[in-house]
């Protein structure tokens, strides 16, 4: 990890030890999707290997590997799911499967509105989480954005995903969607005296334990010269992208 601006050795020493946290966290749910990018493979690798192009029903499967990981005790993802490249099924141009958990942690299906000639269309293919993945055949982390949802309720959200392969080529997309609060309890467990904020690799905050830096805030480099900065899971990001942890220095 990247270090700035020495603030001694135990306030570094618990932003570090914080870094870690987080990095286990987001290692978790790289982890899922992996299981998810597996099960979906295998399925369409089965159909491939048949001749012909899969279609939904060949991917019904895919739902409980979906569930499987929103059932694990205390997932780190808020809902886990996966869109099919444009036109790659047979029967559908579009198609999606997600899954999140509602306030009483029982499972529920997350739908979209996925008909173009539709107002309310969801065309995934457009956005960052789908395209970097099929652009670049890696993985993206997107966020955080705000999350409509519904009338006067929304929510900011950080995306992870990774792509899909097949011996075809692109298939599709896994994603987990993060609700930025979760971040938040890590800095606001009570062992952090000084302010704290996590920020993207644009410093666009994502989560802080001091309401002078809010969820979706943008923050400048230079107002950030005298802190302490951290260098985030740099192995899991692509390179340059990391996010950042912050602290003034004293």
């Amino acid at each position: 990890m990247r270090e700035e601006a020495y603030p001694g050795s135990a306030r570094l020493d618990e932003l570090n030890g914080l870094a870690e946290e987080i990095a286990r966290f987001l290692q978790r749910t790289r982890d899922d999707l992996s299981r998810v990018r597996l099960a979906m493979q295998a399925l369409l690798d089965a159909v491939e290997q048949e001749g012909r192009r899969p279609s939904r029903g060949d991917l019904d499967g895919i739902s409980e590997s979906l569930q499987a990981c929103l059932r694990d005790p205390n997932p780190p993802m808020d809902r886990l799911g996966v869109a099919t490249a444009v036109d790659y099924l047979a029967d559908s141009p579009y198609w999606m499967e997600w899954w999140g958990t509602d306030s009483r942690g029982n499972l529920e299906f997350v739908g979209h509105s996925l008909n173009p000639q539709r107002d309310n269309f969801y065309d995934y293919s457009a956005r960052s989480w789908f395209s970097i993945p099929q652009d670049f055949g890696a993985a993206a982390v997107i966020g955080p954005y705000v999350d409509f949802g519904g009338i006067n309720s929304y929510t900011y959200t950080v995306t992870i995903s990774v792509p899909v392969v097949t011996a075809r080529g692109f298939a599709g997309v896994a994603g987990a969607d993060i609700l930025a609060d979760k971040f938040e309890r890590f800095l606001s467990s009570g062992r952090h005296q000084e302010p704290v904020v996590l920020a993207n690799a644009d410093l666009r905050v994502i989560a802080s334990n001091t309401s002078a830096h809010l969820p979706g805030d943008l923050l400048r480099a230079e107002d950030l010269a005298s802190w302490t900065r951290l260098d985030l899971a740099s192995d899991l990001f692509t390179p340059g992208k990391s996010w950042q942890l912050a602290t003034p220095s004293p």
